[in-house]
């Protein structure tokens, strides 16, 4: 058995152990799985986008996709944390600032330090969809950092979090905590879902930010962005691979006793497990690109968007599968149409990747037509 299955296989027992019996809790009252957290770094559960020299275990992108994956095949909120974590540890480890690495990327690789990303509202302002909410000035030593950001996931006052402001006709991205003076947590609105993943708004006021955590300098921000960003984005497979696992699940269980009728609904067993697979052979070969820095953005977010289309289908054939059991607020089928959902709208929500794909396939129809 692979390095990587060894790894899948002890997530996926412990997901069953540690986090199974609190999924309801973690779902209707909020509860944030801190403990489970820190077991999932303790076994390596963060550490596949980490060198092993940098303290993780070198498996690579694919690797923490399928982490991500096996965590939500319980809990699509959990694997949404886990997702935060794995996306900040993916930063730290792109960054060409030996300092910002060497003082949080092993503790992060391994759970010691829990950590989110406030990158939404920076990626959609890089597509023009909104305008920058931190702004930045530079000062000896470092970045003086103000504004709000609306919500902030996997964080509280232990825990640390990448965050870019605008500064000029630039950007920097940098690492920042609860404990930093001038930083405040705010509570956010009750959500219909994924309410157990420490998700605050964030107010910085005149919050210093020193060189040594300092991600992207402004003149370094536009490779380092390009970078990313198409792993930030298929970390997310994760998430729905996930949640597509445990509508399967309720649709197996469903079909035990229903089959004969079931067999009249669209988008059956059969028909998902097919789509999640082609979805899966797309996945490793684009995670392997970007670990290995040739990362392909367009065919990537054409793959994020259709999973998001896929996790939304299989989530509405699980309530059509599980029939009035299905309506229920106990039923997994419930939850999964919720998390399903969060899926469509995180960033890069649905109608932002589409608007994106447009622009990217126009430049690239427009290049090869030059050439020709």
């Amino acid at each position: 058995m692979s390095k990587q299955a060894e790894l899948i296989d002890t997530v996926r027992a412990l997901t069953k152990t540690a986090l199974r019996p609190l999924v309801e809790e973690i779902d209707r009252k909020g509860l944030y799985p801190e403990a489970f957290m820190r077991e999932l770094g303790g076994i390596g559960g963060f550490a596949c986008v980490g060198t092993e020299a940098e303290g993780g275990n070198g498996l690579g992108l694919s690797a923490q996709i399928d982490v991500i994956r096996a965590v939500g095949g319980e809990c699509g909120a959990t694997a949404f944390s886990v997702w935060c974590q794995s996306a900040c540890a993916w930063y730290l480890h792109q960054s060409e600032n030996e300092a910002v690495r060497a003082r949080y990327l092993a503790d992060v690789l391994q759970g010691k330090v829990l950590a989110g990303t406030a990158m939404s509202n920076t990626v959609k302002h890089l597509a023009d969809i909104e305008k920058h909410l931190l702004q930045a000035e530079k000062v000896a030593g470092g970045y003086v950092v103000s504004g709000s950001l609306p919500w902030v996931s996997n964080i509280g006052e232990d825990h640390v979090w990448a965050a870019t402001a605008q500064i000029g006709d630039g950007y920097v991205m940098f690492i920042t905590g609860g404990r930093a003076e001038g930083v405040s947590l705010q509570a956010c609105p009750e959500f219909c879902a994924l309410e157990g993943t420490r998700t605050f708004g964030v107010r910085f006021d005149k919050v210093f930010v020193a060189d040594e955590d300092v991600l992207a300098a402004p003149e370094a921000f536009a490779g380092y962005i390009g970078r990313i960003k198409a792993g930030f984005i298929l970390l997310q497979m994760g998430i729905g691979g996930g949640i597509i696992d445990g509508c399967l699940g309720v649709i197996r269980l469903a079909d035990v006793s229903g089959r004969e009728i079931n067999r009249y609904l669209d988008d059956g067993f059969d028909v998902l497990q097919t789509a999640l697979n082609q979805a899966w052979e797309e996945t490793g070969p684009l995670a392997d690109a970007a670990w290995h820095n040739r990362p392909e953005l367009l065919p990537t977010l054409k793959l994020r968007l259709a999973a998001s289309e896929l996790c939304l289908a299989a989530a509405q054939s699980a309530s059509l599968h599980a029939g009035a059991k299905g309506y229920l607020m106990r039923s997994p089928a419930q939850r999964r149409n919720r998390e399903a959902m969060f899926v469509a709208i995180v960033t890069p929500a649905e109608k932002c990747s589409a608007s994106r794909i447009s622009s990217l396939a126009a430049r690239k129809a427009g290049s090869t037509k030059r050439k020709k």
